[in-house]
Formats: structure tokens, sequence, C-alpha cells
């Protein structure tokens, strides 16, 4: 079946064909399947802040823009980890890593088995905007529309990996900790400081700092894995720091 959204990115429904296509905005979106680019859209749902927290956070970009720089920050970190990262280190042992494989990768991220990958199929429920947003920067990517996306681009210099609320509630326990981090800008982890009171159990007041690597096999080769480059909504997003790539760490 094919499926189809209009302009803004809202999901008008499924035709009774024998096509896997997306249609947007009456033309198809080309390089994704139907069924891909809402399990794309699904992931990046899952993975981005609440409409709710974004108002509480008080963006200076506005609600608005700052759903659409971070959504579309997520959906192309995925997009470098695969043409940057693990899907050229694949290709050079002769395996393949893609599209395919990254929709269904739970080892790089957990939204893909998260109640919120569910909700994004229920159409009617959840957080719209969140959800149109989410399809709407898949969208942007397969159809190469990011001319209002070029900040985002450029700030994120190669970023693949990204990390939310997890990292400030367990920090320095998060997986990113054990292995190293580097703050690109010391704002980069005080970005949950005006969600007080929304959840107490997520919206920590906490700040966090660099992290040298604290697992014992990695800090004995370096202080740091990963360097934060740019923040949108409550995500910070990271790439491989210089001197893991030194080492010849590639994703």
């Amino acid at each position: 079946m094919s499926v189809h959204f209009d302009s803004s990115g809202k999901f008008l429904g499924q035709a009774s064909d024998n096509i896997d296509v997306a249609v947007w905005n009456g033309n198809q979106v080309p390089y994704i399947t139907g069924s891909q680019l809402m399990e794309y859209a699904a992931t990046v749902y899952a993975e981005s802040t609440p409409t709710a927290w974004l108002q509480a956070q008080n963006p200076s970009h506005g609600v608005a823009r700052e759903r659409t720089r971070e959504t579309f920050a997520i959906v192309f970190a995925m997009y470098n980890y695969v043409v940057i990262g693990k899907g050229v280190a694949m290709k050079r042992r002769n395996q393949t890593y893609g599209l395919a494989e990254l929709l269904t990768d739970t080892s790089y991220t957990k939204g893909i088995t998260s109640p919120a990958h569910k909700e994004y199929y229920e159409i009617g429920k959840g957080d719209e905007p969140r959800r149109r947003e989410a399809t709407l920067s898949v969208i942007r990517l397969f159809t190469n529309q990011v001319q209002d996306v070029q900040d985002v681009i450029k700030e994120m210099n190669g970023a693949m990996y990204w990390d939310g609320n997890d990292l400030f509630r367990r920090f320095p326990d998060h997986f990113r900790c054990r292995m190293g981090f580097q703050l690109g800008n010391p704002a980069h982890g005080a970005i949950y400081q005006n969600l007080r009171g929304i959840n107490p159990t997520l919206a920590t007041t906490k700040v966090i700092t660099d992290c040298p690597a604290t697992d014992p096999k990695i800090s004995a080769q370096r202080q740091f894995t990963y360097l934060s480059t740019f923040v949108a909504g409550g995500t910070i997003f990271f790439r491989i720091h210089p001197q893991a790539i030194a080492q010849g760490v590639t994703w």
C-alpha cells in the first residue's frame, strides 16, 4: 500500500494498491519506500522531545523551529551513521549496512523498541505536531529540501549519535560516560534547566560536564570517544572525538 502525506507531514491515509511508496504533497518521495519512511519517522518521533517539554524549555528559536531543528538533526545523524560511519566500515569488510539495516538496528537507537515508536502509528493519538515534524524531516532528507536546515547540518559537523534525558538522569553512569565524552560547548550540558516540574523523574536540574572515560579498557587508551557538536530540544548530538579517530575509531 502507498502512504500519503500533505505538505505539512500530516498522514492522509493509505491507498489500496500494490506499491510500497510514500507520496508527499502529490509527489512520490524518492530513494525510500513508504513503509521505510514511516519506520524512519517513527524512530525519530520516539527519540525527539515531546512538545510539552519544548514549551517548558522556552527555546530561543521558538517551539516550532526547535522541533524542526531537533527532528531533522536526528534524521541527519542516522543518515551520517550510514554514509560516513558504520555503512562505510561495513562496505570495507564487503558487508552491507544501509537503510534496511539502520531501521532495524536496536543497538544503535533504543527508540525502535520504545512505546513512543508504536505511538507514531496510532494516528489521532500522541503528539501530533511532533509526529508531523518527524515525518517531514525524513521527507526533507530524501527530497533534498534542506535549505531551511543548513544551519543544523553545519553545526552538527558529522555527528552520528545523540542522547537526551537518560544521559542527564544516569550521568555519570551512562554508556556515553563510560566511553568518555567532551562537550564542545559547556552550554550543551545545561539544556534541561527549564524542565523542573514537568516530570520530576526525567526533568532533572543537573548540569552535566565533560566526562573522561571510566571504562578501564577505554581510559587506558584515551580520555574521550565522543565530542558534542550541537543541541536542539532536549537532545545533545555527538561525533567521534579526534582522540578516537586518531586511534582508528570510525563509528
